[in-house]
């Protein structure tokens, strides 16, 4: 292949990985919203957009009006560039619309979890302070409080006409858009491209809430799905909270591609009924759906479903082997094909570092894949000294475009920029063929008796045992060892994991893994295991759900 989309080069002297040198498609003097308004311009006819609960249909040309009449009002309630609106609402036809007005204005839209309660929305809006809020009805009650707790004068509006909004005592203001003739001119003509286009939140490589502003030209240059044409059809489950929801935007707009959105929930059988019925060639999502999809369905109506699919694109969270084995498989009858990708990336980048899929592309199993174009890594030990191959440490990445941190929190930025190379907390390797390994988030490993433990290898392990849903592995402090390593298990409701016990777990990690790996600090059985909104276990509150649980000397536990 002469200009690989992924690879890895590796540099001894210095101790560094780089991915394809690119020239960027975009110089730094264009914006998302130029981008767009002139790809939907191209194809006014064609459906951009289609919801599938409400069944609304969106043209370019209708989207582009939407934009143009929406934008024009935003900047009649005198919102100026930088100003922060703010989205606390599900997929809804005219998320898209206030989208690509907020690029056109130069607004950052900083979008929250749906499901959030009053605290959640308030420890964000704090920092981020928006000038604008667009909520669903249902969050219109929080979103008023918050806005009169916090001080923020901001104006409230719905996206969601919902008549359970009767007999409350209030009345919400309607987003109105207004179907009227002008004379358009780019709000966003003297925007650069390193502006924040959208602020995300993420826990960022200091553990707490933050707001992440992302650019324009990082985004426009972020090569997500390598295969995207202007005939292929795009979903996702993701909301604007996560970045995946950015990306599956984003990527349907620069490039004309018909987005499927949905408000509905993700379910195994209703995302194969999307994919059946729409034809989608690109999705992108967590692998805890994929995880859930081989499970509850079986593989020849998987296989059947997925035949107009061209790439999976799986990320968020560390992606088991056994899962990325599975769908390997699964979509092995179309070798022609990126088929199932895992990405590992990062919001603090707007974008991916690195890629693991097939044709075009290069797969191992098990890992994070190779790096994308123009982007170079470091793994570091405690002290900031480079490491090598095959030896563990932080993740360190360098970024050509500028990136100007954390909204209104320079503390955290300097942490996590303290050289110009973004430190990401994350704990991994590269292998002698240059593929990358993310073992743990740093502060996930913990130590017993003077190990490192990393308990994404030990999951690997557990998750391979039949009857096991899902795992997650953890430290419980211990005054000699420091730490004793030991697992929650959620079994599958099905004959294997009706008679799994937690001494099959323990022998089978005994007889798989080194004796530094063993479950000293036991095996035990839960309902559900504590996730956040992106889907990550949360260890901590794992940990605690334990203790609790043995403190009560609840007996089913193990």
């Amino acid at each position: 292949m002469l200009h690989p989309l992924a690879a890895t080069y590796y540099d001894p002297e210095q101790k560094i990985w780089s991915g394809p040198q690119r020239k960027d498609l975009y110089n730094n003097e264009i914006t998302l919203g130029e981008v767009i308004f002139e790809a939907l311009a191209k194809h006014p006819q064609k459906i951009i957009q289609i919801h599938d609960v409400s069944g609304v249909k969106l043209t370019c040309a209708e989207l582009l009006h939407h934009a143009k009449v929406l934008a024009r009002n935003l900047l009649k309630l005198d919102l100026k560039v930088g100003d922060v609106i703010g989205l606390y609402a599900s997929n809804w036809t005219h998320t898209t619309t206030l989208m690509l007005a907020s690029f056109l204005c130069g607004t950052p839209v900083n979008a929250l979890y749906p499901a959030f309660d009053k605290e959640n929305v308030a420890l964000i809006y704090k920092i981020t302070r928006p000038k604008l809020i667009f909520c669903d009805v249902e969050n219109y009650q929080i979103a008023q409080e918050v806005n009169r707790e916090l001080n923020l004068d901001a104006l409230i509006f719905i996206m969601n006409d919902n008549e359970g909004v009767k007999g409350l005592d209030f009345d919400p203001p309607k987003l109105k858009i207004f179907y009227k003739f002008f004379i358009f001119r780019y709000p966003c003509f003297n925007l650069k491209g390193d502006d924040t286009a959208i602020i995300i939140c993420s826990s960022g490589t200091t553990g707490t809430p933050k707001g992440v502003r992302c650019s324009h030209r990082a985004f426009l240059n972020q090569n997500v799905f390598v295969t995207l044409k202007t005939e292929s059809v795009i979903c996702s489950f993701s909301t604007l909270y996560w970045i995946s929801g950015a990306f599956s935007l984003i990527s349907s707009l620069i490039t004309a591609a018909m987005r499927i959105v949905t408000t509905q929930p993700y379910s195994p059988q209703y995302f194969l009924d999307l994919v059946r019925r729409y034809r989608i060639s690109h999705f992108l999502g967590g692998g805890n759906f994929m995880a859930e999809l081989i499970m509850h369905t079986n593989e020849r109506e998987i296989q059947k479903s997925l035949e107009s699919i061209d790439t999976l694109l799986i990320g968020g969270a560390k992606v088991l082997q056994a899962v990325q084995e599975k769908m390997n498989s699964i979509l092995a009858c179309n070798a022609h094909r990126p088929g199932f990708c895992v990405a590992y990336g990062m919001s603090e980048l707007s974008g991916m570092l690195s890629i693991n899929g097939g044709y075009v592309m290069q797969r191992r199993e098990g890992s994070e894949g190779k790096l994308v174009a123009n982007k170079h890594v470091r793994i570091i030990d405690k002290k900031g000294m480079n490491l090598g191959p095959n030896e563990h440490g932080e993740i360190c990445i360098l970024t050509p475009y500028t990136w100007f941190g954390y909204v209104d929190n320079p503390e955290a930025t300097r942490k996590a920029l303290p050289d110009n190379w973004l430190h990401t907390g994350d704990i991994g390797y590269f292998d002698d063929d240059g593929y990358l390994h993310v073992c743990a988030r740093d502060n996930d490993v913990f130590k017993s008796r003077n190990f490192q433990i990393y308990p994404q290898l030990i999951e690997e392990v557990v998750c391979r045992i039949a009857g096991v849903a899902e795992c997650c592995v953890f430290g419980i402090p211990d005054f000699v060892a420091s730490h004793l390593t030991a697992c929650v298990v959620v079994r599958l409701k099905n004959a294997d994991g009706l008679k799994l016990t937690t001494k099959e777990i323990d022998q089978h990690v005994k007889a798989h893994m080194g004796s530094m790996y063993h479950l000293s600090g036991g095996v035990y059985f839960i309902d559900a295991i504590p996730k956040t909104g992106s889907g990550k276990a949360q260890r901590r509150k794992v940990l605690e759900l334990v203790m609790a649980m043995k403190k009560q000397g609840d007996d089913k536990l193990q």
